[in-house]
């Protein structure tokens, strides 16, 4: 009797644990000055968030530094995942299909499932970048990825800023991939003051990357100010807004995705 009621209560943990671990990431702020960073043979490693989402099977941004003269993420045998690295300080070499690029701070590189791509640090200071990765919860669709381009890199020098009364943007990519519907990617520049829009909802899943400023995120009704180097998830449907709460100028990193077949 005893052993059949210290099973029962075994398999309840067990199942409650399980179900706990498989929770939608909700809406919410991860600062930086709350990144954690790990010691590794290529320098550092910190993890933001982890989890599935509403709309994917796993989401996951980690923050890394690489040392100078070290190579790091290789995607040729990665058959499941897809990821952007968007580099925060320092210069990074791209090499996608044999083709190698310089990439500094504010650029951001698409890795591609079944394509050729790795990085390297090839300058004498050290460099850091976010490496965010994803699982779809659709097949994967290689054949609409080599369709679209597979992998690429933008350089932020390169970008087209666009003006604009609120400040300015400068837009990245807007296009499908193996494993997501539609992938868009842009930067918003706005005036000290200026709010992007109200909040409003939509299904795409989304995260802002703030990359200078101050700004405050409005989730769900509540207020939630950070700095350069944060990141913030917003869930599908949650009603959101954001605006520059600094001095001068803020300029953050806005990517959606949409996951859900045609």
């Amino acid at each position: 009797m005893k052993r059949s009621i210290l099973l029962f209560i075994f398999i309840t943990f067990c199942t409650l644990e399980m179900n706990a671990q498989k929770q939608n990431l909700p809406s919410g702020v991860y600062e930086w000055e709350k990144v954690s960073l790990e010691k590794t043979q290529t320098g550092e490693k910190g993890q933001v968030l982890d989890g599935p989402t509403k709309t994917l099977n796993n989401f996951e941004i980690n923050v890394h530094t690489l040392n100078p003269g070290k190579a790091q993420y290789n995607s040729d045998n990665d058959q499941d995942r897809e990821a952007l690295v968007l580099i925060k300080e320092g210069k990074l070499e791209v090499t996608i299909n044999g083709k190698k690029s310089i990439l500094g701070p504010g650029s951001i590189s698409l890795a591609a499932i079944g394509d050729k791509y790795n990085i390297y640090n090839a300058s004498d200071e050290a460099v850091t970048y976010y490496s965010i990765q994803w699982e779809s919860k659709v097949p994967t669709d290689l054949a609409r990825s080599r369709q679209a381009g597979g992998s690429v890199a933008f350089d932020y020098t390169n970008m087209n800023f666009e003006k604009n009364q609120k400040g300015g943007r400068r837009t990245i990519m807007r296009r499908p991939t193996a494993t997501l519907r539609e992938l868009e990617a842009h930067i918003t520049t706005l005036n000290e003051g200026e709010k992007s829009h109200d909040p409003h909802v939509h299904f795409d899943e989304e995260i802002i990357v703030v990359l200078s400023g101050k700004v405050e995120e409005m989730i769900n009704g509540s207020p939630y100010k950070v700095g350069p180097g944060s990141v913030i998830f917003l869930s599908s449907m949650d009603p959101h807004g954001i605006r520059n709460i600094g001095k001068g100028q803020c300029e953050y990193y806005a990517i959606r995705w949409l996951s859900t077949p045609e």
